[in-house]
């Protein structure tokens, strides 16, 4: 007999393969799981493969928190054309008159700008919300919208390898960053064009690859139990006493010298309690989300 969603507080690590939505890999896992619904911590498009990280029972909870975790991926640029949804998945327009092959040290330098805070807009195909509207269903209607630039965060940027007319990235960034978004601008800044033609997500927060499992091969030992899971995230050990104000949502204060870094779950005798926001400039934290 399965076990009841009602015992199971955990995280599924699962290697999403291409072609198919990490909507059909979470119903998948979830066929298999049988423990009811699942939740899923940031989608991939279709043609990305890689970490997509899904929310078992109380773990629900938390799920926003994870979302904003830092990811990793390995991308694919291709250069000399432009795509409608900046990867290979829309329709491809050779850039005219064919492009003079770059060389690597040009490509390198191009990539400075992109790193740190940056300003990007999300690309036309995308889930983001233009006037209340999803930028991907009006695009899909003929009705493309325009988002407004934002800020994101770049924390490394490197060129892997390069063989023009493709150049392979590693990329280090802060949720909300879309790594087809970077691929369409680096071709604009270079005067080539170029969109994204492979996307591999390596790593969401502290969950990699090593730690992953096939949709179709999920069971109830691929559920890593939320101690496990979330032992390499920051955490703050709140003493037994103060369990009743942290689960009443009153501001505590953070130890000096405590890194302020988000997601940061609260511990209590040897057992994740809730995820915590910081507040007063750091100086104090208060609960986000519990998970008791």
């Amino acid at each position: 007999m399965a076990e009841s969603v009602d015992t199971l507080r955990g995280l599924i690590v699962l290697d999403k393969p291409s072609g198919i939505t990490s909507r059909k890999a979470l119903d998948i896992a979830e066929r298999r799981l049988d423990a009811g619904p699942l939740g899923h911590c940031g989608t991939l498009d279709p043609l990305a493969t890689g970490v997509l990280v899904l929310v078992v029972g109380k773990a629900r909870k938390i799920q926003d928190l994870i979302v904003r975790s830092e990811k990793i991926y390995d991308l694919t640029v291709r250069f000399g054309a432009r795509s409608d949804t900046d990867d290979s998945e829309g329709e491809i327009v050779p850039t005219e008159p064919a492009p003079e092959p770059l060389e690597q040290a040009v490509v390198e330098a191009a990539l400075e700008p992109f790193r740190g805070e940056i300003m990007q807009v999300p690309p036309t195909y995308s889930a983001v919300k233009v006037e209340g509207r999803r930028m991907h269903r009006e695009a899909r209607k003929g009705r493309p919208l325009e988002a407004q630039p934002r800020p994101v965060m770049v924390h490394e940027l490197e060129l892997q390898s390069f063989a023009w007319p493709e150049a392979q990235l590693h990329l280090r960034c802060n949720s909300g960053t879309y790594a087809r978004a970077i691929a369409r601008d680096l071709g604009e800044n270079l005067g080539c064009g170029a969109y994204m033609s492979s996307l591999v997500r390596t790593r969401v927060g502290k969950l990699g690859l090593d730690d992953a499992v096939a949709p179709d091969e999920v069971e109830i030992s691929s559920v890593i139990g939320i101690e496990t899971a979330l032992a390499a995230f920051p955490r703050l050990n709140v003493p037994l006493e103060q369990r009743h104000l942290l689960l009443r949502g009153q501001s505590l204060r953070t130890p000096p010298g405590f890194p302020t870094e988000e997601p940061c779950f609260a511990w209590v005798d040897g057992k994740v309690v809730a995820g915590i926001t910081f507040v007063e400039g750091g100086t104090h934290f208060r609960t986000k989300r519990l998970l008791v």
